[in-house]
């Protein structure tokens, strides 16, 4: 099954930085034994989190190097 993200309903939200929804929330990482493994953020409409990096981001970061012309 793997590891699953829980979001409770009763803790608020936050605006998130990417879409500006406020679908921001902690979440609990939970293993198959139902152990708690840690807490990250993340967004419920947008999908982004602390755990998963900005795919724009990284397309538009610049080349290790740069061609002489």
């Amino acid at each position: 099954m793997g590891t699953q993200l829980r979001i409770s309903r009763e803790d608020g939200s936050l605006p998130c930085e990417v879409c500006g929804f406020p679908t921001m929330h902690v979440a609990q990482v939970v293993a198959d034994d139902g152990s708690i493994l840690g807490r990250t953020l993340i967004c419920t409409t947008c999908q982004r989190g602390r755990h998963r990096p900005d795919a724009a981001a990284e397309t538009e970061a610049p080349p290790d190097e740069v061609p002489a012309g």
